[in-house]
């Protein structure tokens, strides 16, 4: 199993940043929920991916918390949205050469 974390700021309506695919602590979905929670405040909604048949199926999670800013004193509402992985994504190359000799 993998995970991904992808951080949004809800007050200011815009994304943070978004982790590399890792893998958890645990295969333990229950003890990751709860670790993920400690970390990222109360879970509000979960993480839908459709199908290719239009099917949607549940994939992770959304928690949000209170954060401070690093430079100020003043607090924003952090979400951040986790999704599970069962392995890599696999990537098709396609390359389009750019010919350089003439066409007849």
């Amino acid at each position: 199993m993998l995970i991904q974390e992808t951080y949004f700021n809800k007050t200011e309506k815009h994304m943070i940043s978004e982790s590399d695919l890792y893998t958890p602590f645990t295969d333990d979905i229950s003890a990751l929920f709860k670790a993920l929670q400690k970390e990222h405040g109360r879970c509000i909604s979960r993480v839908y991916s459709d199908d290719k048949d239009g099917v949607p199926h549940h994939v992770g999670w959304i928690f949000q918390k209170k954060r401070k800013y690093e430079d100020t004193d003043e607090y924003y509402l952090q979400e951040v949205w986790v999704t599970l992985y069962e392995k890599k994504p696999e990537a098709k190359i396609t390359q389009f050469p750019l010919y350089l000799e003439e066409k007849k």
